[in-house]
């Protein structure tokens, strides 16, 4: 709250400022003049209030991208801005307007772009992220199984082994948006579930639990040799 307090305060200050700048330095310039400059000095100073105050890069570092499209797309506009602002300083009014606009014009389209550009970036970490989690929830499964076997003294060496085995070799999947691999690994993940609620009670499910185990080695071999397109 405090941190925003502060922002808004700034930017009363840069703008009153501005004006008082206007209002003193005006010398001979023309009172509708005047008004368009400080209105293309007012936009300059709140998108850099905005860029500063309000990056997209808050949530993940994914978004960094777009703010340096932004930031850039700023840059440019400022400097444009306040270059034709003097270089037109001795031009009708309606000229200045219409530089003005159409440098307007071809801020919004850069934003417009830089808001584009933030989407793609972030629909791609999301892709990803989603596609490590698919891979992460396969190998907490097994690894959770595992516990479970190591809290059962009695329970099979041999099964708890070949168990460890396919939580080590699950060390190499690779994250995927295969459709067929995301099916392997739910797979993976019911298979451990399942083998999990017969460790309490192996010997009543000794034979089943030993299919379902077979079964999920076979779907580890396959899983390891999809990867996303």
């Amino acid at each position: 709250m405090i941190r925003k307090f502060l922002s808004w305060v700034a930017l009363a200050i840069c703008e009153a400022i501005m004006i008082a700048a206007f209002l003193l330095y005006r010398g001979d310039m023309p009172t509708e003049v005047m008004i368009l400059d400080m209105v293309v000095c007012t936009i300059i100073i709140g998108l850099f209030f905005v860029d500063i105050t309000r990056p997209w890069g808050d949530e993940h570092t994914a978004k960094l991208g777009a703010m340096g499209v932004r930031w850039t797309i700023t840059f440019i506009y400022a400097i444009l801005a306040v270059g034709l602002m003097i270089a037109l300083r001795n031009q009708e009014f309606s000229v200045q307007l219409l530089v003005q606009g159409g440098i307007l014009v071809l801020l919004l389209l850069g934003l417009a772009a830089a808001l584009r550009t933030r989407e793609q970036i972030v629909g791609v970490h999301k892709e990803e992220q989603q596609k490590v989690g698919n891979r992460d929830s396969v190998k907490n499964a097994w690894r959770d199984l595992l516990e479970k076997m190591d809290l059962q003294p009695d329970f099979p060496v041999a099964l708890r082994e070949r168990t460890n085995t396919m939580v080590q070799d699950m060390r190499y999947l690779s994250p995927t948006n295969n459709p067929e691999a995301l099916d392997t690994d739910r797979q993976l993940v019911e298979g451990a579930v399942e083998i999990g609620r017969m460790v309490g009670d192996y010997r009543m499910n000794a034979e089943q639990a030993e299919q379902v185990l077979a079964r999920c080695e076979r779907l580890l071999q396959r899983r390891r040799t999809q990867y996303s397109n």
